[in-house]
């Protein structure tokens, strides 16, 4: 059997997980990994992430500027840390870079990682350099929670909502406006969302500190997997209504220019956003608290007794269309490409 055979989610269940969990690991294959200390405060948390960092879009719609490529870096591991609701104590990086990549980009490649940081209020820590054939970028970021668990993906409960903290759609609806030479009121805010996507550190700590999340996960890879692995991990069923979501003006121009629901921008991954299972009496409490941080909040479904993830919209209810972009899989758009991926995000169904 090849791993192609698995998927990414399988290797980690079914292979990474026992053996790690047997060793002690706990919540392993979380958005983070977790080391208990024994602080003045009570328990503190250590709580670490490492991923690599593909070529960003920024540069498939023009923009080949190495800064962009930078603070996606940034961007990707700061997700993590954002979903435990830790404060971020640095990263580390790993750059491999051509001999040929000149000082000037190198520099624009630090800026990017640099100015994400002090976005989030942290900073570079330390990291490695080498040559190589092609850039290849990855990072580790640490953070801590003090006095209090991380957040987590398992916890959720029957009858808890099901929101989503950060923009909705704007990512896709950028780098279609972008591909179609669109220009809408609003343009800015979804460039802005294609070239420096911001992590959600500082509202997600707080969400953590006032207890608001049952479970929660960083959005990396689409609506979909978030959603199907909240399901797995917690043994129920994540319920879906997608119709009335109030998507900006400026989602629903594009979506209207191109003839797309713009509920399919909101499906694909690069909104960066927390997706998070709440108690009901816990609603208006994240909703204040997201506008003290201006930050957009939906509230797009319940969770359920069952499996899986169910979508109402345009008045049918199903299952949810796995709109995917899996690591070891055919549908992977490292292996792929990213047009078959944009292919079944715009024309794809979205209930099967």
């Amino acid at each position: 059997m090849k791993l192609s055979e698995l998927g990414e989610r399988q290797i980690i269940e079914y292979i990474m997980r026992p053996r790690y969990e047997s060793q002690g690991v706990e919540s392993f294959g979380d958005d983070c990994s977790i080391v208990k200390l024994n602080g003045q405060d009570g328990e503190n948390t250590v709580v670490i992430t490492t991923d690599p960092c593909p070529k960003p879009m920024a540069t498939y719609v023009g923009y080949e500027d190495l800064y962009y490529w930078g603070w996606l870096l940034a961007t990707i591991n700061l997700s993590d840390i954002a979903a435990a609701g830790a404060r971020p104590l640095g990263i580390l990086t790993s750059y491999i870079l051509p001999n040929e990549t000149t000082v000037d980009d190198f520099k624009r490649l630090l800026d990017g990682v640099d100015d994400c940081c002090r976005f989030c209020d942290t900073q570079v820590i330390g990291g490695n350099l080498k040559e190589g054939k092609s850039i290849g970028l990855s990072a580790t970021a640490i953070g801590i929670c003090e006095g209090r668990p991380p957040g987590s993906r398992t916890g959720c409960e029957k009858g808890d909502l099901i929101v989503v903290v950060g923009d909705l759609g704007a990512f896709w609806a950028g780098v279609l406006a972008l591909k179609n030479d669109i220009e809408v009121e609003g343009s800015d805010s979804l460039l802005a969302n294609v070239l420096k996507p911001l992590p959600k550190v500082a509202i997600g700590k707080a969400l953590a500190e006032n207890g608001i999340f049952n479970a929660s996960i960083d959005n990396s890879d689409g609506l979909y997997p978030s959603l199907i692995q909240l399901a797995d991990t917690n043994g129920l069923r994540m319920s879906i209504n997608m119709d009335g979501i109030a998507f900006s003006p400026a989602v629903l121009k594009v979506a209207s220019l191109l003839g797309i629901e713009p509920v399919r921008f909101a499906c694909g991954w690069g909104d960066w956003q927390l997706i998070g299972c709440i108690d009901p009496k816990r609603e208006q409490q994240l909703y204040e608290i997201a506008e003290s941080y201006k930050t957009p909040v939906y509230t797009i479904g319940t969770v359920e007794p069952g499996n899986g993830v169910l979508l109402e919209f345009n008045g049918k209810i199903g299952k949810m269309a796995p709109i995917d972009s899996q690591r070891f899989t055919d549908d992977s758009w490292f292996t792929s490409g990213i047009d078959p991926y944009i292919n079944s995000l715009i024309k794809g169904p979205l209930i099967i």
